[in-house]
């Protein structure tokens, strides 16, 4: 529904206005802010309407399995955290000269369910973000001879690139086993994600020519997903002041 694409802003602003309201409040102590930084890898499957897209645009037939990788920057006061995930493609599927990938950014609030220090933890959480996803779907190389015979033959690119900024909203649990400052966690979840128009980039040679292809409905690119997170957790102020006092 295109009502998504229109709710998912408005989202983002009241999350952003919230947390800097809760900021000048000052209604925590920023001594026990514990800054933190993880990496994810994850494996993911996409909806049939995502991936019947991307073939319609290629011509080719890709699975809609795919795996993903992440960098999660953030900060947790006490149970409560807060962090952007950059997500990304380590590796791009390709289909004869045809390609696709994505990328996104997403801002995630969670919850440990435990005590913050606590051996194991359950951690849910929830968040809107945005997601790049390009297609590329060359049509033809062409050789073209050198008149002369030292110098190698020129090539002439010619294709199309379509890429779409789509709203998206991830839900994720994270069980997570703590030891000081490193953790280790299974997590999975869901993402939410919606394409309505592209920009399509035609190559023809030199010639690079832009436009904006409106698909007549939304792409449901929705996807399933489970993989394993590390994790490194700085220590809050108080913690550095009894360190050295040690």
């Amino acid at each position: 529904m295109r009502i998504f694409s229109r709710v998912l802003p408005i989202a983002l602003v009241v999350t952003f206005f919230v947390s800097a309201s809760f900021a000048s409040e000052g209604i925590y102590d920023k001594d026990l802010v514990r800054g933190f930084l993880s990496l994810k890898g994850d494996f993911r499957s996409m909806k049939s309407d995502g991936v019947k897209f991307i073939n319609e645009v290629t011509g080719e037939s890709y699975a809609k399995n795919y795996l993903d990788g992440h960098v999660e920057i953030g900060a947790e006061y006490l149970q409560l955290r807060t962090w952007f995930d950059i997500d990304f493609m380590p590796l791009t599927p390709e289909r004869g000269n045809t390609e696709w990938f994505s990328y996104g950014v997403t801002w995630m609030w969670g919850y440990k369910i435990f005590p913050q220090n606590s051996f194991f933890n359950i951690i849910p959480s929830v968040g809107p973000g945005v997601e790049l996803q390009n297609i590329r779907s060359p049509d033809r190389v062409l050789v073209l001879n050198s008149s002369e015979p030292d110098k190698e033959p020129d090539k002439l690119q010619q294709g199309k690139l379509y890429s779409s900024f789509g709203p998206t909203l991830n839900l994720e649990l994270e069980l997570r086993l703590q030891a000081s400052q490193f953790s280790v966690g299974i997590y999975g979840g869901y993402k939410v994600v919606r394409h309505d128009n592209f920009n399509y980039r035609e190559i023809n040679g030199g010639t690079v020519t832009d436009k904006t292809l409106y698909w007549p409905r939304e792409v449901n690119a929705d996807k399933a997903f489970v993989g394993l997170k590390i994790s490194w957790t700085m220590l809050n102020n108080f913690q550095k002041r009894e360190k050295e006092l040690l």
